[in-house]
């Protein structure tokens, strides 16, 4: 019986992540800034999405964070071990709610004893660009060389 391929890729960092969750902080701050109401709750709360904006970049634009998904792991059979930064390794099965696309890939990873899944998104410089086709065409489709599924 022939093995099922697996498919392993280290994610770098991202210049996309890190201009999605610097827009995207700096959007909210600036929604947040101009609500009517007292200025020392909005200033709190700007000072809170701040915070939570450089939580994000390290964890998902710079890959520092001990918590950051650094390798990743699936085989044909929907099985996925992601590695984080400090060490942990998270295996499950790839869930329903993962994304395949062109410029954007989801991750879903259901745990064999997690009680809630894990996410990741994957941008496409965040690996040479065959590892990532490869990443895709395994998560679509399954074993790669296989034909893909008629519609």
């Amino acid at each position: 019986m022939k093995e099922a391929a697996i498919l392993r890729v280290e994610l770098g960092r991202s210049r996309l992540a890190i201009a999605f969750v610097c827009a995207g902080t700096i959007a909210t701050m600036a929604l947040i800034a101009w609500l009517p109401g007292d200025a020392g709750l909005r200033a709190f709360g700007v000072l809170i999405t701040g915070a939570h904006g450089l939580a994000s970049l390290r964890v998902w634009g710079l890959r520092t964070s001990p918590r950051s998904i650094v390798a990743i792991e699936v085989g044909a059979d929907n099985h996925v071990a992601l590695t984080e930064r400090g060490g942990r390794r998270i295996e499950g099965r790839a869930g329903a709610d993962c994304y395949v696309g062109a410029s954007l890939t989801t991750l879903v990873v259901c745990g064999k004893s997690a009680f809630a899944s894990r996410a990741t998104a994957i941008l496409p410089d965040m690996l040479p660009a065959e590892d990532f086709r490869r990443l895709r065409v395994l998560l679509r489709f399954g074993e790669p060389g296989k034909n893909p599924p008629a519609s």
